[in-house]
């Protein structure tokens, strides 16, 4: 009965070893991501106002989110597949747009560009019009906010002053940094 226990008590130490260090590993790869990772700052458009806030989430969009089919180099993602956005920066303002879109990971060296990983939001088999426009989600179109900031992010989406600072790693894994309310950091993400 004693070997049975502490058989048992050896397993769920195990377990609780395994565990603790899966979210240990979580945490230490969004530290690394936000301290180590290329910043960039992606501009925010209004997204649907009557959706926009979903408790102290607020819901982003990105202009860099709308991708044109006429970038895409290969056969076109499915629906939730990932799939690689090249963005470039231009020189007039230091605005990120992309430039090209493709299955796999886009050998890019120029300093004035730089990829993202993105996850389809719908199939593109049917979108065949050179105009089309389709959706990507990269991981960072919410963001937590303090009580009672939404109403005012809102208005500032809708006027063009709201900017997110975006911390980009070597696999295209982008996370929020910051937010940027007309030209100047106001919310900064903690570490932990």
């Amino acid at each position: 009965m004693t070997l049975f226990r502490s058989n048992t008590v050896l397993a769920l130490g195990i377990v609780a070893l395994v565990q603790t260090g899966a979210l240990a590993g979580m945490v230490i790869d969004r530290v690394r991501l936000l301290k180590t990772g290329r910043e960039i700052t992606l501009p925010i458009i209004p997204v649907d106002p009557r959706d926009l806030f979903r408790g102290e989430y607020v819901r982003l969009g990105y202009e860099a989110a709308r991708l044109p089919v006429r970038l895409l180099d290969g056969p076109p993602p499915g629906r939730n597949d990932a799939f690689y956005v090249t963005l470039e920066q231009r020189k007039e303002d230091g605005s990120w747009h992309p430039v090209r879109i493709t299955r796999t990971w886009p050998d890019e060296k120029a300093p004035d560009r730089i990829v993202l990983k993105a996850r389809s939001v719908f199939s593109w088999p049917g979108v065949t019009l050179p105009t089309s426009i389709v959706q990507a989600r990269y991981g960072i179109e919410s963001y937590f906010v303090p009580q009672g900031e939404g109403p005012r992010l809102e208005a500032l989406a809708r006027d063009k002053k709201l900017a997110a600072r975006i911390a980009v790693d070597s696999k295209g894994t982008a996370a929020i940094k910051g937010i940027i309310i007309d030209g100047k950091l106001q919310y900064e993400e903690s570490l932990f």
